[in-house]
């Protein structure tokens, strides 16, 4: 009779041990699902950036990130890579949330290259490749207006980037972003072919995306309000009078730090 009774207790304990871990892996399972809903921009239309990514990194166990632009992209003036407004980006994803531990921010930054340029094959090809989930796209109007793009090229330029990316990557959330203000002109003379200065195509370009409905960071202006509220001179944040130095790459990462973590109105097609 006493060896029943144990084999009874034992076969009542296996049975309470299955049921509690299958419980425990309910519960996680349901934890893991509602987590997943905050972040799915089904329920979260209008969700940040960082949050965007979070969500493809539990989907579908990573997140990827890529940034296309001229040489203020590249990093040209920063001592290294991780002083760049990419690099120290990229840091504050990592540490923002352990969905993002992994997740990388490819370069494709090209010195010299105007915005027509960006569209050359070996410039988008890596990007569709990688499929980044999110991709930003600095409007390389430096060169532009150094270069003697006209404002319409400029802004036809910016529209089959945008159609490019957006057909091939339909989960791509995509950005535009403005370079860095400068001091100086060091490709040519302040007033280009066309009587334009820098900052016109700054703004044209900030009106024309803003008129499309494109996630846009105006990053030129946003530089120069916070340099202005610190009584920072802004050619102490430039290595050349074009290039940032690490202090102009860390202030352009301070300012753009905040629009990522935003909620943004733009979404991809397929949303």
């Amino acid at each position: 009779m006493n060896k029943w009774k144990w084999l009874i207790w034992i076969a009542a304990g296996a049975l309470l041990f299955f049921y509690s871990r299958n419980d425990e892996k309910q519960d996680q399972v349901s934890a893991n699902e509602s987590s997943i809903k905050n972040y799915d921009p089904k329920y979260n239309p209008n969700q940040s950036l960082a949050d965007y990514l979070i969500f493809r990194s539990m989907i579908s166990g990573e997140a990827k990130m890529a940034v296309t632009g001229s040489s203020v992209t590249r990093g040209s003036g920063s001592t290294n890579q991780s002083n760049t407004w990419r690099g120290r980006i990229e840091v504050n994803l990592r540490n923002s949330n352990p969905a993002l531990e992994r997740l990388t921010i490819s370069n494709h930054g090209h010195s010299g290259y105007t915005s027509v340029r960006l569209l050359e094959d070996h410039v988008t090809a890596p990007i569709l490749r990688e499929q980044p989930d999110v991709l930003f796209i600095e409007t390389s109007v430096i060169n532009n207006h150094n270069k003697n793009v006209s404002l319409e090229d400029t802004f036809n330029s910016l529209d089959s980037l945008y159609q490019l990316y957006s057909q091939a990557l339909p989960n791509t959330r995509i950005a535009f972003l403005s370079p860095n203000p400068c001091t100086a002109n060091k490709f040519g003379p302040t007033l280009n072919q066309f009587g334009l200065k820098f900052t016109d195509y700054v703004d044209e370009t900030a009106a024309y995306i803003k008129k499309q409905g494109w996630t846009y960071f105006d990053t030129h202006g946003a530089m120069l309000y916070n340099m202005s509220s610190k009584n920072t001179p802004l050619s102490s944040t430039l290595k050349d009078g074009i290039h940032p130095n690490d202090s102009g790459y860390k202030i352009w990462a301070d300012v753009l730090w905040p629009f990522v973590q935003q909620k943004q109105s733009a979404l991809p097609p397929s949303m």
